[in-house]
C-alpha cells in the first residue's frame, strides 16, 4: 500500500512539474487559483466545476507550411493522431498535392482518408490575393479562389484561407481596399453557394494592420468572408491585442498561431478574449520544420492546452 502511495505521489509531483515547466519555459505567469482550479481539484465535483469554469470549444490544429510541407496525406494525419491536434489546414502547392487538378475519384478519396480519421480536413490554405492593380491578375487570382473552393467543398473542408498581401504604393489606400472587399465580396458568393467560409488571412505590408482589415471586412459586406487572426506584432498597441481584437471578434473564422513561447506576443489575452467571444473554431499551430516533428507538436499541445484552459 505504501509503494502504491509512493507511485501515486510521485506522478503527482511529475505532472505538476511539467505543467509548471511548460509555463516557466514559455515565460508565462499563471494565477495561482486558475492553475489550481484547472490542475489541483481534490474532489470529483471539484474537478467537474473546474472544467466547467474553464471549458474551451477552441480546437488545436496545425497549418501544414514549414514544419509538414514535405509530408504526405498519412504522414499528416498519422502525426496529429499521434499528438493530439485534432485537425489540418492543408497548404497548396506543398507535398500533399491537394491541388484543383484532381479528379472526382482523387477528390472523393482525399475526402474518405480524413473522414476514416481522428483528423479534421478543416480548410485549405491558398495564397490567392486581391491587391494588384493589374486587372488580369487580379482575374486569375478571382478564378483561382473559386476553382479551389469547389476543391475545398468536394474534399469536406469547412473553409479557405486567402489573404491581402500588399497596399501597393502607387494606388491610394482606399482605392485597394475597395478592390479588394469587392473581390472578396465575388468570392464570397461562391463560398455561399458551396456551404464554404473564406478566412482573409491578416497578412502583408500595410494589409497587416486590422483597421485595414476592418475596412475590407465593410466592403466585402459578406456572412462567408471572415478574419484569419494572424498573430501579428500589429496586433498589439500598447502592450495588448484587445483593441484590434473588438474591431473583429465577431467575424474570426480561424487563428494562426505561432511560438507559445514568445513573450511579446500576449498569447493568454488573446485566448480569453477567443473564450469570452465564443470561438469554437481552429486555432492552427505555424510550427517552423524540425528534425523531432512529433516531439515538438506533443509540446505544442500540452502547453496550448494549459493556457487556454488557465487564460
Amino acid at each position: 500500500m505504501d509503494t502504491e502511495r509512493t507511485k501515486l505521489s510521485r506522478r503527482r509531483f511529475v505532472a505538476r512539474s511539467l505543467k509548471g515547466s511548460l509555463l516557466a519555459a514559455a515565460g508565462w505567469s499563471i494565477k495561482r487559483g486558475a492553475l489550481a482550479n484547472a490542475f489541483s481539484a481534490k474532489s470529483e465535483s471539484d474537478r467537474a466545476a473546474a472544467a466547467e469554469k474553464n471549458a474551451c470549444t477552441m480546437k488545436l490544429g496545425l497549418v501544414t507550411y514549414n514544419l509538414a510541407k514535405d509530408w504526405d496525406l498519412d504522414t499528416i494525419i498519422k502525426r496529429c493522431e499521434e499528438t493530439g491536434l485534432q485537425g489540418v489546414e492543408l497548404r497548396t502547392t506543398h507535398a500533399h498535392k491537394v491541388e484543383s487538378n484532381l479528379t472526382r475519384e482523387e477528390r472523393k478519396k482525399v475526402r474518405e482518408t480524413f473522414e476514416k480519421s481522428k483528423v479534421e480536413l478543416v480548410s485549405l490554405g491558398t495564397a490567392f490575393e486581391y491587391h494588384s492593380p493589374d486587372a488580369a491578375v487580379l482575374r486569375r487570382n478571382i478564378e483561382g479562389t473559386n476553382e479551389y473552393l469547389r476543391l475545398a467543398r468536394d474534399v469536406g473542408c469547412r473553409g479557405m484561407k486567402v489573404r491581402p498581401n500588399a497596399l501597393p504604393p502607387e494606388v491610394p489606400i482606399e482605392r485597394t481596399i475597395r478592390q479588394i472587399g469587392e473581390s472578396l465580396r465575388e468570392c464570397g458568393e461562391t463560398a455561399e453557394k458551396l456551404g464554404l467560409e473564406i478566412w482573409l488571412e491578416v497578412h502583408g505590408r500595410g494589409t497587416s494592420d486590422i483597421p485595414n482589415i476592418r475596412k475590407i471586412l465593410d466592403v466585402a459586406s459578406h456572412p462567408t468572408v471572415k478574419v484569419c487572426w494572424n498573430c501579428n506584432d500589429t496586433d498589439i498597441v500598447d502592450g495588448s491585442v484587445g483593441k484590434n481584437f473588438e474591431l473583429v471578434k465577431e467575424r474570426i473564422g480561424s487563428v494562426h498561431l505561432r511560438d507559445l513561447y514568445d513573450r511579446s506576443y500576449p498569447y493568454m489575452e488573446l485566448f480569453a478574449l477567443l473564450k469570452k467571444s465564443g470561438f469554437d473554431g481552429y486555432c492552427f499551430a505555424e510550427i517552423a520544420e524540425s528534425a523531432d516533428p512529433v516531439r515538438v507538436m506533443k509540446y505544442y499541445a500540452a502547453l496550448w492546452q494549459l493556457m487556454v484552459s488557465t487564460a
